[in-house]
Formats: structure tokens, C-alpha cells, sequence
């Protein structure tokens, strides 16, 4: 199995990289997250992968970090979502987005994806509304113990952020509103209802 890439960067175009390891052009369909931050060609480029195996192709997906390759996963498990439909969600939505689409059926408003619509939108969020926060609680970047209350703090995150988008807010200001509010009471452990209030107190503010 393929788990990473290390190499020279051929080429970039649209959603699809190549990569010269060792005089090998490895061809890889990245997510949104990586084509963002990928460097000139010719620079060196670190790409965690997976091998799709199928009877006539082999296909190698690039994630920005283990958390990303794990939703990817857990899409593909979902009945009718493939691979390349997985892949799709993910250069069009960052993990925390994909996140947001499970937990609420408002947040899609907010996101387009290609050949996604609000049916396929409930059916992957009733498949795995159950276990998507796992894998937010487990990969939260510098936290080994706790997972049970990242997982409560960031349910409490996601409504808040919905309950301001149902009322109006646009998506990328209810988050950088949310974000203040949680960075201004860091350490606290706020309940949905808090942030919200917190968050309408902070805009009422501005």
C-alpha cells in the first residue's frame, strides 16, 4: 500500500498532481486542501496517499494530513459513494465543512458540489452522523486525552454556527464570529445556547 509521497512536483492541473519520486511520475487526484498549498513545479512536495485498487485501475488520492484520508474513507463506506464521488466532496468542501453537511442538512445551502445533491447530502449524513465526530475528537491536533468533551465542544460549535446561519448570517462571517468567541473564552467549556448567546453579544459589539 502507498501511504505517502515525497518528490519533485511535475505538474499541477485542475484536481490531478505528478509527482517524480525517484524517476517515477506518480499521478495523484488531491483535495482541495492540497492543491491550495502546493509550492511551484520543480519543488519538493509530501502528499499522504491512498491506493484505490479496482480490477482494471489502480487510482492515488492526495490528502493534506491523516484526518482528511480518514473522511475519505469513511465516505467510501457509505453505500453508492465511490471513490472518485468521495474525492469529489473533498476538493470542493475541507473536512470541517464536511463535517458541518453531516450535522445539518442547512449547511449545504451554503456549498455546491457537483453531482452531490440534498438526497445523497442526507443519505451520507444519516450513515455517518455517528461517527464523524470521532474522527474530528481523535485527530484534534495537539490534544491526547478528552475526546468525549472535543466531541461535545464541537457538536455545540456546529449548532451554534447553523443557528447563525439560519438567522441570516453568511457562513464565513457566523465562523469568524464563533471563532472570536471561542479564542475570547478559551478554556471554557460553552454549551450550544452559550455560544450563541456570546456570539450575538460580540456582533451586537462590533
Amino acid at each position: 500500500m502507498i501511504s505517502l509521497l515525497k518528490g519533485n512536483l511535475v505538474s499541477n492541473t485542475a484536481n490531478e498532481i505528478i509527482i517524480d519520486v525517484g524517476g517515477v511520475g506518480y499521478s495523484v487526484f488531491v483535495s482541495r486542501k492540497v492543491r491550495e498549498s502546493l509550492p511551484e513545479n520543480g519543488n519538493v512536495v509530501s502528499v499522504i496517499t491512498y491506493l484505490d485498487v479496482k480490477e482494471n485501475s489502480l487510482m492515488l488520492f492526495g490528502f493534506a494530513d491523516a484526518k482528511e484520508r480518514e473522511i475519505f474513507k469513511m465516505l467510501m463506506s457509505v453505500s453508492g459513494i465511490s471513490a472518485k464521488t468521495a474525492h469529489t466532496i473533498l476538493t470542493h468542501a475541507s473536512f470541517e465543512e464536511i463535517v458541518g453537511l453531516i450535522s445539518s442538512k442547512s449547511a449545504f445551502a451554503s456549498i455546491k458540489i457537483p453531482g452531490i445533491g440534498p438526497k445523497k447530502i442526507e443519505m451520507i449524513s444519516l450513515a455517518l452522523k455517528d461517527k464523524i465526530f470521532k474522527i474530528s475528537s481523535e485527530f484534534e491536533a495537539g490534544i491526547q486525552s478528552g475526546s468525549a468533551g472535543i466531541q461535545d465542544n464541537e457538536l455545540s460549535r456546529l449548532e451554534a454556527l447553523n443557528a447563525l446561519m439560519n438567522l441570516g448570517y453568511q457562513r464565513a462571517d457566523a465562523e469568524r464570529i464563533i471563532r472570536e468567541v471561542l479564542k475570547e473564552n478559551q478554556g471554557a467549556n460553552l454549551s450550544t445556547e452559550d455560544i450563541i448567546k456570546k456570539s450575538l453579544n460580540h456582533i451586537s459589539r462590533i
